[in-house]
C-alpha cells in the first residue's frame, strides 16, 4: 500500500474530512499553487486573506494553506450542489510513482478520490433486472448495458464486469471454453483424466461461474431498439428506469460533455484499488461476490494496491486544472443519475 503523509485541514464543511494529504509537499506545493491561481481556483479574495498564525504553524507555509482552502471551497460547493446518498467521496492531492510511465512526475499532480466513512454500499441487481425482463424480454439486459457503460464514467467499483475480467484471467486463463480449460488444468495438476481433476480440485469453470444467472449479466448488450422500448408504458417501475436511462443518454450526448471512460480509474497510475464506490452483485450469495472476494484477497496479498477509488493525473497548469474541474463536475452529474438508477434497480444489501 502506498505511504502517505497527512497534514491537518481546518473543518470547512461537514462533507470535508479534517485532513489534506500531500505526498512530497515540497515538490508539489508551489507549482500546484501557481496553477490554481492561474486557473482562478485560488481567488483574489483568498490571496488577500491575512495569514492565520495557527494555520501557518499547521501547514508550514502559505502556499499549502491557499491550495487546501481553495480546493476545499471548490469541492464543497460541487458536492453540495449535486448531493448523493451513497456516492460520498473526499478529494486529496498527492504525488505518485506512476507505474505506467506515461506521466511526467515533475509536472503532474494526482487528484485522488477516496470513499468516505462506512461500508461500501452493496446492491443485488437480479430482482430489478429480472423484473424488467418479465416486462419485456431484452429490456433488463439493455438497461444493464446502459448501467455498465455509466459505471465506466465513475470512480472504480466492484461489479460483474470486474468479476468476469478477473475470472477470464485467473480462473479460465484465457481458454476458449470449459473443455479446453479442464484439459489445461488436467495437465497442470498432473492427472490422467479430467474426471480425476474434477474429483480432487476446485476448478471454477464457466458453467459453475454462470450457474444461476444469464451470461449476458457479464456481457450485456443493447438488444432492444428505442422503438421497442417505447412500447413500455411510461408509468410504473419500468417507465421510471427508462426515464433515468434517457437522462443518462441526454447527459453524455450533450455538446459540452467531454468525460470519457479513459478519464477514470486508479489503473492510470498503474495500481488497482482494494476499495470501490459501490459493489454491484447479481445476487447476494453467488459467484460474482465469490470472485470479487478472490480478486481482493489476491490484490491484498500482493501489497501492490491503493485505497483511493480514482486517480486523476493533472498537469500543474491552468489548462490542466480547468480540464480536471470540468471532467469532475461531469463525473458528479453522472453519479447523481447512476445513484438513482441503482437505488431503483438494486436491492440494498
Amino acid at each position: 500500500m502506498l505511504p502517505a503523509s497527512v497534514l491537518a485541514l481546518p473543518q470547512l464543511a461537514a462533507e470535508i474530512p479534517m485532513q489534506y494529504t500531500l505526498h512530497g509537499a515540497d515538490t508539489l506545493t508551489v507549482p500546484l499553487t501557481i496553477a490554481l491561481i492561474e486557473a482562478n481556483v485560488i481567488s483574489n479574495a483568498m490571496l488577500r486573506t491575512p495569514r492565520n498564525a495557527l494555520l501557518t504553524e499547521v501547514f508550514g507555509n502559505q502556499e499549502q494553506q491557499l491550495s487546501a482552502r481553495a480546493l476545499s471551497h471548490w469541492w464543497t460547493r460541487l458536492i453540495r450542489n449535486k448531493p448523493c446518498r451513497f456516492f460520498r467521496w473526499s478529494l486529496h492531492v498527492q504525488l505518485l510513482d506512476d507505474l505506467t510511465l506515461t506521466h511526467n512526475s515533475a509536472t503532474t499532480a494526482w487528484f485522488c478520490f477516496t470513499r468516505m466513512e462506512g461500508d461500501i454500499p452493496r446492491f443485488a441487481l437480479a430482482p430489478g433486472i429480472e423484473r424488467l425482463e418479465r416486462k419485456l424480454k431484452g429490456l433488463g439486459q439493455t438497461v444493464l448495458a446502459v448501467l455498465r457503460d455509466a459505471t465506466l464514467l465513475l470512480p472504480d467499483s466492484m461489479n460483474p464486469w470486474v468479476a468476469v475480467d478477473w475470472a477470464e484471467r485467473a480462473y479460465w486463463q484465457h481458454t476458449e471454453n470449459d473443455v479446453e480449460l479442464l484439459e489445461l488444468e488436467r495437465e497442470n495438476h498432473g492427472y490422467k483424466t479430467v474426471q480425476e481433476l474434477v474429483e480432487n480440485e476446485q476448478i471454477i469453470t464457466r458453467a459453475i461461474f454462470f450457474a444461476g444467472m444469464p451470461e449476458w449479466v457479464c456481457y450485456p448488450k443493447r438488444v432492444l431498439s428505442r422503438e421497442a422500448i417505447a412500447t413500455v408504458e411510461a408509468m410504473g417501475f419500468a417507465g421510471r428506469v427508462i426515464a433515468l436511462c434517457d437522462a443518462l443518454h441526454a447527459l453524455v450526448n450533450r455538446a459540452d460533455f467531454v468525460l470519457h471512460p479513459s478519464d477514470k480509474g486508479t489503473y492510470r497510475c498503474g495500481y488497482d484499488t482494494v476499495d470501490g464506490a459501490m459493489v454491484l452483485l447479481w445476487k447476494e450469495h453467488g459467484t460474482i461476490g465469490q470472485t470479487l472476494d478472490d480478486y481482493l484477497e489476491g490484490l491484498g496479498n500482493s501489497g501492490e494496491y491503493v485505497e483511493f477509488i480514482d486517480a486523476n493525473p493533472v498537469p500543474m497548469t491552468a489548462a490542466g486544472i480547468r480540464e480536471f474541474q470540468t471532467k469532475t463536475e461531469q463525473t458528479i452529474e453522472v453519479a447523481v443519475v447512476v445513484e438513482k438508477l441503482v437505488l431503483l434497480l438494486g436491492e440494498k444489501l
